[in-house]
């Protein structure tokens, strides 16, 4: 079926919504485009995609974003508006403007993972399998119902970044379906069970920063996961220096009874960087990164660090 004469507006905000968007762009299905100014690298990026495409771009600010979103409705006349996380609240004046409304894509389950950032949660509690959720909005956050929904798979331990670009290329996927679903009228909508949801918070600065006297080596794992790429890893410090950690794994290396958690068991070229947790087991870190760049955990020698230095 033919969804060209179809308009079609977006509002972007991250990296997750650039799969759907290149396509929409590459295949003339898209009207215009909108992003805010919180994010000046997605700002480039966008106005990249659309300048290539051929596509009027928006920068909305938060100040005047009502007055300013009802004014480019009005310009472009969209027949649907799909959002790609946008960090500003949809009013609810505008939200039926549009033939088919806003069309939120939420890349989590819904109801279970509600909230700004549940993929950090997800990776940090170990969940290995995610999704992404196509519903329409209402006045509320993450409960309009549901016109498409599809689980996405986890390789073990896979980083925040991979993470989310699985999620985005499902995006992309779901992005299709939806707009041939829209101009065929065989979606169908349904409501979210309120049973099953909850509510993830968005992260404070302390949930990014290692507790070595109470995480487990698994649970600096997942951590270190949960913020690679984007926060350039988990924080913790080595005698004042700061230090993230991006990439570990479990060591096979001893830990010594009454070894404190946070000691260095080893450090050496050939051996790497050991580190005991509060559990007897070491991890092992592969990548960290320091303020003059990313290097391999063992790469701490040359900073003076050595076997029996305490972290955190």
């Amino acid at each position: 079926m033919h969804i060209g004469s179809l308009r079609v507006a977006v509002l972007c905000n991250d990296r997750l919504g650039l799969p759907a968007l290149q396509q929409l762009t590459q295949n003339r299905l898209i009207q215009a485009v909108a992003t805010s100014d919180r994010s000046p690298e997605m700002v480039g990026i966008m106005q990249l995609i659309t300048q290539q495409g051929g596509v009027p771009s928006t920068v909305f600010s938060h100040n005047n974003f009502e007055t300013a979103l009802l004014s480019w409705l009005e310009e472009f006349k969209p027949d649907v508006v799909l959002v790609k996380t946008f960090p500003f609240r949809i009013p609810a004046s505008v939200l039926k403007i549009p033939k088919f409304g806003f069309i939120n894509f939420h890349y989590a389950p819904l109801p279970e993972y509600r909230g700004s950032n549940p993929l950090f949660w997800m990776i940090r509690n170990g969940i290995t399998t995610g999704g992404v959720a196509v519903h329409r909005m209402d006045e509320q956050f993450d409960t309009g119902p549901i016109l498409l929904q599809q689980s996405v798979s986890f390789p073990p331990e896979s980083s925040f970044g991979l993470c989310s670009t699985l999620l985005g290329h499902t995006g992309a996927q779901l992005t299709q379906q939806l707009l041939f679903g829209l101009k065929s009228g065989t979606l169908q909508e349904i409501p979210q069970d309120e049973s099953k949801q909850h509510w993830y918070s968005k992260p404070n600065p302390i949930d990014f920063v290692i507790q070595w006297n109470n995480m487990s080596a698994t649970s600096i794992i997942a951590l270190a996961n949960a913020c690679n790429p984007w926060l350039k890893g988990a924080q913790t410090r080595i005698k004042g220096m700061p230090v993230n950690i991006l990439n570990a794994s479990i060591s096979e290396l001893n830990v010594v009874e009454n070894t404190l958690p946070g000691t260095i068991i080893q450090l050496s070229i050939n051996d790497g960087l050991h580190i005991a947790c509060m559990d007897s087991i070491a991890i092992k870190v592969h990548v960290i990164y320091l303020e003059d760049g990313f290097y391999g955990g063992d790469q701490l020698q040359k900073y003076g660090f050595k076997t029996g230095d305490q972290i955190g």
